[in-house]
């Protein structure tokens, strides 16, 4: 079941290349946005392996900073479902987080889902909410 919110930023993919003759890519975003209301950056590289009828399966890591210098990383996965002519899409998947911050210590213990949309101009409107 769906908990709390506890997630939101904007995207931007800051990076891309191609892995393989398969259309394996490589993708790296940056966020701003906020983890239970503190405010962070998220960088994480997600590989894509591309899937039937255009659908994407990513895998990835990243590291997440707060302004008051918390970090956490992140291991992260899900699929992309085409919304038109890329890079239109929705995004879905599960991230788990690993930190050493007690301000953060809570997602230690978290499963988060999340969901995003991205527009034609690579930008991601993401949220991600505690599975409980």
């Amino acid at each position: 079941m769906l908990g709390d919110l506890i997630y939101e930023a904007t995207t931007k993919a800051i990076g891309t290349r191609v892995i393989d003759e398969n259309g394996t890519m490589e993708i790296t975003l940056q966020e701003q946005g906020k983890i239970f209301g503190i405010e962070c950056t998220v960088t994480v590289t997600f590989v894509n392996k591309p899937r039937h009828n255009g659908v994407m399966y990513s895998e990835g890591y990243g590291v997440l900073l707060t302004k008051d210098g918390d970090t956490a990383t992140l291991t992260l996965s899900g699929i992309t479902i085409p919304k038109g002519a890329p890079p239109l899409g929705s995004v879905r998947g599960v991230a788990f987080c690993c930190t050493q911050s007690p301000k953060l210590g809570g997602l230690n213990s978290v499963v988060c889902i999340y969901e995003a949309e991205t527009n034609d101009g690579m930008i991601y409107n993401v949220k991600g909410w505690e599975w409980k």
